[in-house]
């Protein structure tokens, strides 16, 4: 059904219900539960094992023998590293980080001053930083959305064209309609408003308001509010808002490895922490097998006799003896894990630079890092660009609107990904190339990312495919022999 057909129902609970569908798969708990990962709340916090324990210690005063008990707070160390921070950091940072360009296509000179009068209210608007943060809780929410709106100052009557971001974090719940045709032909937005009622303050009133094309209709509850449905500007027919989904957050499918990390670390960390040297040796003999508590293992022993002869045997509690080697696995464990963690999202950009500062990378392996990059941020973009040309052509509508030239409607604008990826034609099509060539991914894949997708560029990624497999092939004493014992071969721990 489109919204027309549902905004006929006359029934607002059924309208809504109707409007609420085609959202992402992510449930509204998967996205709380997203919003608390990226935030810290991991769950090594609420870990059994890891709990703090009050213990009750024992006291004896030297002088007189008085015994006394005291109450100590056992903490156990939960490290939450911001893995899903700098995912989405990467990510946005290379998706839009620089900003766009704006690409104009008209040497006549009425188009030429149009897009003057476009440009003049563009640079002046905030939309560039708003729509980096609709990058970035995108990428943590699934669904963000941009409301475009005018700005008029009172004693100037200048007017501006004004972005507002609506997402969870700002107190909103959003979602969007689309037709039969997979368009967008409704926004329903719910937050809770202050207004003002015979001179009183009512606080927190749930709102829900539905913005259509030619009208935007606002509810109390179920109940529609007096002077609504309100029809748009005069000139405007298009929903000033441009929506912004994706099925999953970006750390999604990394959050069990980051929390497998987390914990990991945070053994290792009390370990050293109580122990002080993960190599101890004791000169004892063990009585029982090794106990688990506080995810270390505790040994009781029975001690060697003196060197005087002491025949007499007691039980001694060895907490957070390790075996030699221990810490170095634990150790392993981390860098395994951190390795998928980027090898399914985006490369460590702090381990990169330090690498690089330190001469420890060579420019090819720089080149793969990257090409991993532009291959995930090629299938963003491809979801962006319509998003970002939706915004152009509200832009422009509301423009014309205000400014009364109607020809800034038909202007052809297009724009590009002001990004620090290679943008040249060659370094894209060695870098995919070179991704090929490491079987990163095959040259069909490849060329299907570039927008130049003609035979020629197709063949000549498959002619350098080509040459590197003659060249394995003839010169086999050359090829580096694949290590079967490479940690992660297949993504999981383990050989």
């Amino acid at each position: 059904m489109t919204a027309e057909e549902i905004m006929t129902l006359g029934d607002v609970g059924q309208e809504l219900t109707l409007l609420e569908k085609n959202q992402s798969p992510l449930s509204e708990a998967g996205i709380n539960k997203a919003i608390d990962f990226y935030l810290g709340e991991h769950p090594i916090k609420r870990d059994p094992n890891l709990k703090d324990e009050w213990i009750k210690e024992k006291h004896i005063d030297p002088q007189t023998n008085a015994v006394t008990w005291v109450n100590r707070k056992q903490t156990h160390t939960k490290l939450c590293l911001p893995y899903a921070q700098q995912i989405v950091m990467t990510a946005s940072a290379f998706l839009i980080g620089k900003g766009l360009n704006l690409v104009f296509h008209s040497d006549e000179q009425k188009d030429i001053d149009s897009y003057a009068t476009f440009t003049d209210y563009w640079d002046k608007s905030n939309f560039i930083s708003e729509l980096r943060q609709a990058s970035d809780i995108s990428k943590i929410e699934t669904r963000a959305a941009l409301f475009f709106f005018v700005d008029t100052d009172n004693k100037t009557k200048k007017s501006k064209v004004k972005v507002k971001l609506l997402c969870k974090k700002t107190g909103y719940n959003i979602w969007r309609h689309k037709d039969e045709n997979e368009k967008m032909d409704a926004v329903v937005i719910n937050y809770k408003r202050d207004k003002i009622v015979d001179g009183s303050l009512v606080q927190g009133v749930d709102t829900t308001e539905i913005y259509m094309k030619d009208r935007w209709y606002r509810y109390e509850g179920y109940i529609l509010q007096d002077g609504f449905p309100k029809n748009n500007p005069a000139g405007i027919s298009k929903i000033l808002i441009a929506y912004f989904e994706q099925d999953f957050p970006e750390f999604w499918f990394v959050m069990p490895l980051i929390s497998k990390q987390d914990y990991a670390r945070s053994q290792h960390s009390d370990v050293n922490v109580k122990i002080g040297n993960p190599g101890l040796v004791v000169n004892g003999k063990l009585k029982t097998k090794p106990l688990m508590n506080e995810a270390v293992p505790i040994y009781e022993i029975t001690p060697a006799e003196s060197s005087l002869g002491d025949t007499k045997t007691s039980t001694a509690d060895m907490k957070y003896l390790e075996m030699k080697g221990a810490p170095e696995s634990v150790e392993l464990e981390m860098t395994n894990n951190e390795r998928d963690i980027y090898r399914f999202t985006y490369p460590d950009l702090y381990a990169l630079i330090e690498k690089s500062i330190s001469g420890n990378l060579s420019s090819k392996s720089i080149t793969l890092m990257f090409t991993h990059v532009f291959a995930k941020i090629a299938e963003q973009r491809s979801e962006w660009d319509e998003m970002i040309k939706r915004c152009i052509s509200i832009f422009k509508e509301i423009v014309a609107a205000i400014s009364g030239d109607g020809n800034i409607r038909n202007l052809n604008i297009e724009f590009t990904y002001n990004s620090i990826l290679p943008s040249s034609t060659d370094d894209l099509i060695t870098m995919l190339a070179t991704a090929v060539g490491a079987n990163i991914t095959t040259h069909e894949r490849a060329a299907s990312q570039l927008d130049f997708n003609d035979s020629e560029t197709i063949k000549k990624i498959k002619d350098l495919y080509d040459v590197v497999q003659k060249a394995a092939a003839e010169n086999p004493q050359i090829v580096k022999p694949k290590n079967k014992n490479v940690p992660n071969p297949s993504g999981v721990n383990g050989n």
